[in-house]
């Protein structure tokens, strides 16, 4: 019989550990992924994006300024990964084409200068793991100014700059 009771001992004890002490471990196993790369405050130091692309190594911190842009969905659901372009290039309608129904995809400048002037974002974990993330629900959208935190992922040529991005501040 004292068999019986301490099996049901053990699973009281653990019920009962569990309900005392510091609540912010709690707190931070249900926190959203959300809540910790979506920054309250803007980042000091940030470059555009034709500097980073100019002076980074694969490994290096970097904060990077740049606009939500690029592509015609630069922006998914599904998706942590986003594309900015250098703040430096004008979107369409900013400058030239009024009414343009995609001014964030920058269809008016020359692939090369889109090239030239953009980089890819992946939100990502401390392991630097892709998070599940939806940033169009966290309130980006395109032709949002963002600040991204981060490191610079591999680079195999000039034109390409990936960043594993840590933090994400929308100005």
């Amino acid at each position: 019989m004292r068999y019986h009771s301490s099996l049901f001992a053990v699973p009281l004890a653990l019920l009962v550990l569990t309900g005392c002490g510091d609540d912010s471990a709690s707190e931070a196993a249900s926190a959203s992924p959300t809540s910790t790369w979506l920054l309250k405050s803007e980042p000091a130091g940030a470059v555009s994006v034709t500097e980073a692309k100019a002076d980074t190594a694969e490994g290096d911190a970097i904060v990077v300024r740049g606009r939500i842009g690029g592509r015609k969905t630069p922006l998914s659901p599904e998706s942590p990964v986003f594309t900015i372009v250098d703040l430096g290039m004008p979107y369409c309608g900013e400058v030239e084409i009024d009414g343009c129904a995609t001014p964030w995809d920058y269809c008016c400048e020359t692939p090369e200068d889109l090239r030239t002037n953009a980089a890819t974002v992946q939100v990502v974990d401390a392991s630097g793991a892709a998070l599940a993330v939806d940033p169009v629900a966290s309130g980006l959208k395109p032709l949002d100014e963002v600040v991204i935190v981060g490191t610079v992922g591999p680079r195999p040529s000039d034109d390409v700059l990936t960043i594993k991005a840590s933090g994400v501040y929308r100005d």
